[in-house]
C-alpha cells in the first residue's frame, strides 16, 4: 500500500468514525429525550392526581366550616396549608414546553390561576379569615361569603385539573 493510499484510508476511516459517533450521539440523545418526556408525563400525572385529591380534602373541610359558621359554632380548628399544593413537575413541564404543546391558551391560563391561588398569600388570607371569625372580629355573613367563595374557587380548580389530566394522560 502506498503512502497516499494509507493517508486516504486513514482519512476515510476517521471521517466515517466521526460521522458514526455523531449519529450515535443523536440517536442516544433522542432516546434519552423520549424517556425523559415519558417520565415527566408520568410524574406530572401523579402530581395532578395528588393535587386533585388535596383540593377535594380542602373542599370537604370548607364544607364543614360553612356548616359551623352557619350554626355560629366557633369551634373551628382547621389550618389550611396551600403550600402543600405540588407544582414541581408542572413547572418542569412548562420549562420543557410540554404544557405549551399539550394545552390551549385557556387551559394554560386556568393552570396559571391555580398555581397563583394555591400559594402562601391565599393560605394566610383564608386562615386569617377563619381566625377573625373565630374571635368574632369578622361578621358571620362576611366570613360565610368568603369561605363559600373559596370553596367554589377550589371546585372550579379541581374541575380544571381533571380536564387537563385527561389531556395529559
Amino acid at each position: 500500500m502506498t503512502f497516499e493510499q494509507q493517508v486516504l484510508a486513514s482519512f476515510m476511516g476517521t471521517t466515517f468514525g466521526f460521522i458514526f459517533s455523531i449519529i450515535l450521539f443523536l440517536i442516544t440523545w433522542a432516546i434519552k429525550s423520549y424517556a425523559d418526556r415519558k417520565t415527566l408525563r408520568k410524574h406530572l400525572k401523579r402530581e395532578f392526581e395528588y393535587d386533585i385529591s388535596l383540593l377535594q380534602e380542602w373542599i370537604a373541610e370548607f364544607d364543614k366550616i360553612i356548616r359551623k359558621i352557619t350554626a355560629n359554632d366557633h369551634e373551628v380548628f382547621n389550618i389550611f396549608r396551600y403550600t402543600f399544593f405540588q407544582r414541581t413537575f408542572m413547572q418542569e413541564a412548562f420549562r420543557s414546553g410540554l404544557m405549551y404543546n399539550s394545552l390551549n391558551n385557556e387551559q394554560i391560563s386556568n393552570l396559571n390561576n391555580i398555581l397563583l391561588h394555591c400559594d402562601v398569600g391565599i393560605e394566610q388570607y383564608i386562615n386569617g379569615t377563619i381566625h377573625e371569625w373565630k374571635i368574632e372580629q369578622k361578621p358571620q355573613q362576611e366570613a360565610l361569603r368568603q369561605i363559600e367563595f373559596e370553596t367554589e374557587e377550589l371546585r372550579k380548580y379541581q374541575k380544571h385539573l381533571k380536564e387537563i389530566l385527561v389531556i395529559l394522560a
